[in-house]
């Protein structure tokens, strides 16, 4: 549960402007298009994405990119500083079969996903949302700023079943 106690050090530490009612813009997707996070302190959005080879498949030595969309700023691409990388918005992916791997979340000792390419060559992680095997579309972070400390209140999962196609969404409290 890293990620959602470090997360208000990663928030205090980052420039931030107020959400504007929490309609954030939706990042450009492709099909390397893992899923994005989207935070309730502004609308820079983290975008996760497969590193493809020549050959589309995934490639082993660093299957997954985690960059910044700065949308409060200019819209700009941005790398993850080494903060965010180690304690909020950073994964690690270790070999789970030919063309698939587990990402854990450096920041969740209780989140993982299956990371693979589906039969369209479409970029999918796997994770269970509220009990169902669902592809992760999005995550959406409340953050409460009373005080001097931000504090995480609770982390949203949007996804779809991956068997019957329904949306799937779980709410963790923090």
């Amino acid at each position: 549960m890293r990620l959602f106690t470090l997360l208000p050090l990663v928030l205090l530490i980052l420039p931030t402007s107020p959400a504007f009612d929490h309609e954030f813009p939706v990042p450009p997707l492709t099909h390397k298009s893992l899923f994005y996070i989207h935070r309730s302190v502004n609308s820079n959005t983290v975008l996760y994405e497969v590193n493809l080879l020549g050959d589309k498949t995934i490639d082993p030595k660093n299957p997954v990119s985690v960059y910044w969309l700065r949308y409060a700023e200019k819209g700009q691409k941005r790398d993850l500083n080494m903060l965010e990388r180690n304690f909020a918005y950073g994964i690690k992916c270790i070999p789970a079969g030919p063309g698939k791997y587990t990402m854990h979340f450096v920041a969740s000792k209780t989140r993982q996903a299956e990371v693979l390419l589906d039969q369209n060559g479409q970029a999918t992680a796997i994770m269970d949302i509220s009990g169902k095997a669902s592809r992760l579309k999005k995550i959406f972070v409340q953050v409460s700023e009373d005080g001097w400390w931000p504090k995480v209140d609770y982390v949203e999962f949007f996804g779809e079943d991956v068997r019957t196609k329904k949306a799937t969404y779980e709410k963790m409290k923090v």
